[in-house]
C-alpha cells in the first residue's frame, strides 16, 4: 500500500501534485462550516440589528477565509519547474536555478529549505509534520520527488522564466470570503458612524 502511494504519476497537464490531501480536506470542510455559520448568523433574528450583526458575521467568514487559505498549500512539480503554494502567493521556480534543497542548518526545528543560484530561499515549514509522516516519513517521499523533479528537469522549457518569481496566489473561494467579510466590516462601520 506505501509504494502505491509513493507512485506519484503526472497528470494530463505532465504535473503530480504534491499536498497533504487529508489536511486539505479537513480545512475545506471547516472553512465551508464557517461560512454556513456566518450564513446562519445573518438569518437570526435574536442577534442585534446593525453594526453588531455585521460584525459578528464577518468573524467567521474571515476565519472561512484564512482556513481555505490554508488548504491552497501544495508542491506542482511541473515541466522544468517547480511551483510552491503557499497561504497568500505562489513561488515559482525553474529547475535550472535551484543551487540547493535540504535542511536549513540555523532553524529551530528540522524545516526544509530550497535554495536558488542568486541566494533566494523557499522554505517548506509548513509542509513538515503530519500523520502521514508518522504513519511512512511522508516529508521523505515528498522530498525526493523534488530531488529527482530537480535532476531530471534542469532543462528550460520554451518561454519559461531564469529566476524565481513570487506572485499573488489567487483563489476563487478565499477571496469571496475575503470581499464578502470587507464588505461586512464596512457595513458595521458605516452603521456605526451613521
Amino acid at each position: 500500500m506505501v509504494r502505491a502511494v509513493r507512485k506519484y504519476r503526472p497528470n494530463r497537464r505532465g504535473r503530480i501534485k504534491l499536498a497533504r490531501w487529508l489536511r486539505v480536506a479537513l480545512l475545506r470542510l471547516m472553512a465551508c462550516a464557517a461560512a454556513g455559520f456566518a450564513t446562519v448568523l445573518v438569518g437570526v433574528p435574536s442577534i442585534t440589528e446593525g453594526e453588531n450583526r455585521a460584525l459578528i458575521v464577518a468573524i467567521p467568514l474571515a476565519w472561512a477565509c484564512l482556513l481555505w487559505r490554508g488548504s491552497l498549500i501544495k508542491v506542482v512539480l511541473g515541466p522544468g519547474a517547480l511551483v510552491v503554494f503557499g497561504m497568500w502567493s505562489r513561488a515559482l521556480v525553474p529547475c535550472v536555478v535551484v543551487k540547493r534543497l535540504g535542511e536549513d542548518p540555523d532553524a529551530l526545528r528540522s524545516l526544509l529549505v530550497l535554495e536558488t543560484q542568486q541566494g533566494e530561499q523557499v522554505d517548506f515549514g509548513w509542509f513538515a509534520g503530519s500523520l502521514w509522516d508518522f504513519l511512512y516519513d511522508f516529508t521523505g517521499v515528498c522530498t525526493d520527488a523534488m530531488r529527482f523533479h530537480i535532476r531530471t528537469e534542469r532543462h528550460l522549457p520554451k518561454g519559461a522564466p531564469v529566476r524565481l518569481e513570487r506572485r499573488y496566489n489567487w483563489s476563487l473561494v478565499a477571496d469571496s470570503f475575503a470581499i464578502a467579510t470587507v464588505a461586512c466590516l464596512g457595513a458595521a462601520l458605516y452603521l456605526a458612524v451613521r
